[in-house]
């Protein structure tokens, strides 16, 4: 929208706001509609009509009248405009009467002045007569009601055009639109109190919080949300169109659902009552590994669909000495996500912390003999939750061989503003990388991706993966047995995690070069690149697929082993 669109006077709304409660009211609930509405990406209030919502491809302009009256809204007070009395003019005998074009329609119609097509809505506590019952079908079934249509049109036509001169064409929208394309484009909304739209506000929040893992307390938490809410918009509102710029009137959706998921988050610290097991607070998640790299354009001039990124991992040092210990002090945190069911996790009640131990040691007892692919698979765990803020799917999906080929790490990554992602993680410990052990993981991947465990078996993880315990997400149509990884690329992440030993890494920084971490660099960036230029000659189909590769050098894959059993045999007893 260009600032022409907002008209530069202060009168009306700017400076009568205080006397509408109502349509405040009516303002914060369509900016709550944001948190489950990602095509609204933004509410202006007081900016072109009284409340304007722009959606990706389309804008809606809301009037909301408060006018009080006991009868029902008619055409003529709907339609009709004031009028001017005109001195004769010329050879004129009488005093001419002038129509001043400012009915509610008027104003209405001439919203349309954008460059996105324009759609309108009328919201107003009293009910409308018979005559404009159309208006309330919702535009999706009108054509079930067509006999309607044609006598509303014709009221309408002649309200809007009575009084001005015969010799003016019909009155049109600055975009030169009609009043059939105004009827063919607006719904009339019937609210009757504020009381009903703060009980849909407050719904909205809750349920919006509930997503999120949070339940607000009944004793008011969700009434002082919508009150700050509600504030703001005030404020926003009784901006001066002329003083301020047309952003000043606006709440943009990135904006407000930053600032409501602030506001929920304030109020779960204070209550403590997250009923969802897969935390996204920052600062419960731990990362253990430290990112040292970040590369996404190495592949920007293949021309490739899918997005080819490659990040680098490390280990911290103390005392020169690499920090095997404090990798495993803070991998062990991670185990009980790994080797728990949500349902084991969930449940604290007293009687059970006894049985949860048992369950999580002998889960751990059945991996101990594959501990380096607990460990790979832990570890990429932890940095998929920490990077995304991830809901876990507690469940692995299995290829149909005799090596267990499978996807360890399965996570709904949860997206405001677009559809929810599924990554599919792929991780393995490598002593030694170079192509032929990347040949032999890229062969995984694909005898993977081309067996029935992708293409028929991801019902399994449907039936396995436990909503109650997650984060709202929408990603259930990507899991149904036919659906089609071709139509869904963009809804898919495929990550490889390699830890390998690297020959500029040792236990004790002091034998290392200066300018190792760029030799790091260097080594994990040509790796990448040999992972997915083969990965592309095995199948081109590659290329439209977004992967991520993590790379994890370490100096010694088996002493990082050692101290991850050296703590769980500290933390549990281990026969």
């Amino acid at each position: 929208m260009n600032f022409s669109e907002m008209e530069l006077s202060d009168s009306g709304g700017p400076a009568a706001l205080k006397g509408f409660e109502y349509q405040n009211f009516v303002a914060a609930y369509y900016v709550l509609s944001m948190l489950e509405n990602k095509n609204l990406i933004k509410v202006r209030c007081e900016a072109v009509d009284d409340i304007d919502l722009v959606y990706a491809n389309k804008v809606e302009y809301i009037q909301v009248k408060t006018t009080d009256k006991d009868s029902k809204w008619n055409a003529k007070e709907f339609a009709e405009a004031e009028t001017d009395s005109v001195p004769p003019q010329g050879r004129q005998r009488k005093y001419q009467t002038i129509s001043k074009e400012d009915s509610i329609l008027h104003k209405s119609i001439l919203c349309d002045k954008g460059e996105s097509p324009s759609y309108f809505k009328i919201i107003t506590p009293r009910d409308v007569t018979n005559a404009l019952k159309y208006l309330k079908i919702s535009l999706n079934v009108r054509d079930e009601k067509t006999e309607l249509r044609q006598p509303l049109l014709k009221t309408l036509t002649a309200c809007v055009e009575k009084n001005r001169s015969k010799k003016l064409e019909a009155f049109k929208s600055p975009n030169g639109n009609d009043v059939e394309y105004w009827l063919d484009h607006a719904v009339w909304e019937v609210i009757p109190t504020k009381e009903l739209i703060e009980m849909r506000c407050t719904k909205l929040i809750r349920q919006s919080a509930h997503r999120k893992g949070i339940y607000l307390s009944e004793n008011g938490d969700a009434e002082r949300i919508l009150c700050s809410l509600l504030i703001n918009l005030f404020e926003k509102g009784a901006a001066s169109r002329v003083l301020k710029s047309i952003n000043d009137k606006s709440y943009d959706r990135r904006d407000f659902i930053s600032w409501f998921n602030d506001e929920i988050q304030y109020y779960a610290n204070l209550s403590l009552e997250h009923v969802k097991i897969y935390s996204t607070d920052s600062s419960t998640l731990q990362a253990v590994l430290s990112l040292f790299f970040k590369e996404e354009g190495l592949y920007d001039t293949a021309n490739f669909k899918g997005k080819k990124e490659c990040t680098g991992f490390k280990g911290e040092y103390h005392r020169r000495k690499y920090g095997y210990d404090v990798i495993a002090r803070n991998l062990y945190k991670w185990f009980h996500e790994v080797l728990l069911l949500p349902s084991e996790i969930a449940d604290i009640s007293p009687d059970k912390i006894t049985e949860k131990f048992q369950i999580l040691t002998k889960r751990y007892k059945s991996e101990a003999s594959f501990i380096n692919q607990l460990i790979a698979k832990a570890l990429l765990h932890s940095i998929v939750r920490t990077t995304y803020k991830s809901q876990p799917i507690a469940a692995l999906l299995y290829v149909d061989d005799d090596k267990s080929t499978c996807f360890d790490n399965i996570h709904i990554v949860l997206n405001e503003h677009e559809p929810d992602s599924l990554l599919m993680g792929f991780s393995r410990f490598i002593t030694t990388i170079n192509r032929s052990s990347l040949e032999k993981v890229v062969g995984e991947f694909h005898e993977l991706l081309e067996s029935e465990a992708f293409s028929s078996q991801k019902e399994k993880v449907l039936i396995l993966k436990k909503d109650n315990y997650l984060l709202e997400h929408d990603i259930n149509e990507l899991l149904e047995p036919n659906s089609s990884l071709d139509n869904n690329l963009n809804r898919f992440k495929f990550v490889f995690f390699i830890g390998y030993e690297s020959e500029h890494l040792k236990c004790n920084s002091k034998e290392m070069e200066l300018d190792f971490e760029n030799q790091l660099i260097y080594e994990a960036t040509t790796q990448f690149r040999e992972l997915v230029n083969h990965l592309v000659s095995v199948d081109e189909f590659y290329e439209d697929l977004h992967i991520e590769v993590y790379l994890y050098p370490i100096p010694s894959l088996i002493s990082l082993i050692k101290e991850v059993q050296n703590q769980v045999n500290t933390e549990w007893t281990i026969c």
